[in-house]
Order: structure tokens, then C-alpha cells, then sequence
């Protein structure tokens, strides 16, 4: 058994003393929005409580501990834009009249609200439906057609060129020759594009 490996003892260096990184507590910017209000709005529509004007606020007690968190300042409703006079009689509200409908719409109030939004009848969205279905698979039937009488034809449109090329005198190029062109062009069209 021999005996264990014994390392000798470097002195090193003392590591540098580095200060150690003095960071802000992060904060949070509580985000804030100025309420809207629309003139046919009720006051408290809005969903804000009405400030009161009555109580000045409370100031914290000196044994009462302050929260870090500050809570959102509470906005204030703006007055109304105008304001009737008491002594002067509210005008009449006038109705506007009903626009016409056409006997081809029908119209959809949205839930919640009074708009009214015209809407085709069953009859013409069905019609429409139809329509563009029969057009869609018309279109994708003729193109799978087309595709096959093509391969089909291909070969007997071969055949009837190279007899035509026979009867000018013009030298007929065999199958291997012409594949073996094909793939020359094809080596030239990649060369093209990696020497630039």
C-alpha cells in the first residue's frame, strides 16, 4: 500500500476587495386614470364614490405605524359640462325619427345596450353560404382534374412531338438524353447562384 499524496502548500494571493453593489429598493408606480363622464351619464354612474367635502381629513396618530404602500390617490368627479338652470324649464327630449328598414335586413339589438344592428335575412345568408360552398369545391374539383389529364396527356403529347420532329428531319433526342440535359441545366442553375 503506498502511501497517500501529500500536495505541497501555495500561499496565494488575498482576493480584492470588492464594495459590495448599493441598489434603490424598487418601487411601484401605481398607474392612474382620469375617469371619463358622459353628459347623458347619472352622476354616480361612473363608479367612483363622491368625495366629501364636510370632513377635513385625519391626520395619523403619532403611535399609529405608516404602511409603506401609499394607496392610489382617489380622483375626484369633475362637475358637469352644464348644468340646467332651475328656474327655466328642461327641454322636451325630441325622438329622432325611425330610419327605414329594407325588407331584405332584419336587426339585432346587442345585449346591454340599445344598438340596433341590421342583419341580412336567413334566406339571403343561406343562398350566400350555398354559393360559396359550391364554388370553393367547384374550384378544387377542376384543379385535381386538371392535374390528371395532364399526366395522362403528358406521355401522348410526348409521342406526337417527336413524330413531328421526325417528319421535319430534326434529330429526336432519346429519353436518356434528354434527362441527362435536364440535369445540366440544373447544375449550371446551382453553380449560377453560389459563385455570386
Amino acid at each position: 500500500m503506498q502511501p497517500p499524496v501529500l500536495l505541497p502548500a501555495l500561499p496565494l494571493a488575498n482576493p480584492p476587495e470588492i464594495p459590495a453593489p448599493w441598489l434603490e429598493l424598487p418601487r411601484a408606480v401605481v398607474p392612474s386614470y382620469t375617469p371619463m363622464v358622459y353628459p347623458y351619464a347619472p352622476v354616480n354612474d361612473v363608479g367612483i364614490p363622491p368625495a366629501s367635502q364636510e370632513q377635513p381629513p385625519e391626520k395619523p396618530a403619532a403611535t399609529q405605524a405608516i404602511t409603506p404602500a401609499a394607496l392610489p390617490p382617489i380622483a375626484i368627479q369633475p362637475p358637469p359640462a352644464w348644468e340646467p338652470s332651475p328656474e327655466k324649464e328642461p327641454a322636451k327630449t325630441i325622438e329622432a325619427p325611425a330610419q327605414p328598414t329594407s325588407a331584405e335586413t332584419t336587426t339585432i339589438t346587442l345585449p346591454g345596450t340599445a344598438i340596433q344592428i341590421p342583419v341580412p335575412k336567413a334566406e339571403i345568408l343561406s343562398a350566400a353560404a350555398t354559393t360559396s360552398v359550391i364554388s370553393v369545391a367547384a374550384t378544387l374539383g377542376a384543379t385535381a382534374l386538371f392535374k390528371r389529364l395532364v399526366s395522362l396527356f403528358k406521355p401522348v403529347i410526348s409521342v406526337a412531338v417527336k413524330r413531328l420532329q421526325k417528319m421535319r428531319g430534326k434529330p429526336v433526342k432519346s429519353w436518356a438524353r434528354q434527362r441527362l440535359a435536364q440535369r445540366h441545366r440544373r447544375s449550371l442553375q446551382t453553380a449560377i447562384p453560389a459563385q455570386k
